[in-house]
């Protein structure tokens, strides 16, 4: 038997015969890809900048008032609770070396045997790139609620003003 090599988390220790998985991202793909090595003889590692999964599709319920931000975020380490052979770190990734199997974070490097690059999209102005500063997105709950807010305070102001035609 090989010795057990040390991973990238105080008391995580895997024995070198274990691949080492890293995943970027906690998207609907980078924990698909996690749930999917649950029971397979690996030590997976996924890294995120935020500690919560979005359901991105329900944005848009956020921006209406209609949800809260809890209602559509949960946390990732809670998602992956009962998988023995995960962990999740929370940490931006700042490099890939791709020659030394190293990804480095703004906390730590994290060797790897096999990558998975799960970080998702931005937005798409279909090249008219100059679009972004007067249009809307709608891709985090920062940005759902902003829009929550605009919303909000425009019927505020429509209620408060004796203008009908600022009202409307």
């Amino acid at each position: 038997m090989q010795a057990p090599k040390q991973l990238d988390q105080p008391g995580a220790i895997a024995v070198a015969s274990q691949p080492h998985i890293v995943i970027i991202g906690a998207g609907f793909a980078g924990l698909s890809a996690a749930k999917a090595l649950a029971k397979a003889s690996v030590h997976v590692t996924i890294i995120d900048r935020r500690n919560y999964h979005l359901f991105q599709p329900l944005l848009y319920q956020v921006a209406a008032a209609g949800l809260s931000p809890a209602d559509i975020a949960m946390p990732i380490r809670s998602i992956l609770s009962r998988q023995r052979n995960a962990i999740v770190v929370l940490a931006r990734v700042m490099a890939i070396d791709t020659a030394t199997r190293i990804v480095s974070t703004d906390a730590r490097e994290i060797p790897y045997d096999i990558l998975i690059v799960a970080t998702g999209a931005r937005h798409a102005y279909f090249g008219h790139d100059e679009w972004e500063s007067v249009a809307l997105g709608l891709k985090k709950i920062e940005d759902a609620t902003d829009i929550r807010r605009q919303i909000l305070l425009s019927f505020e102001l429509a209620e408060n003003t004796g203008n009908p035609v600022e009202r409307y």
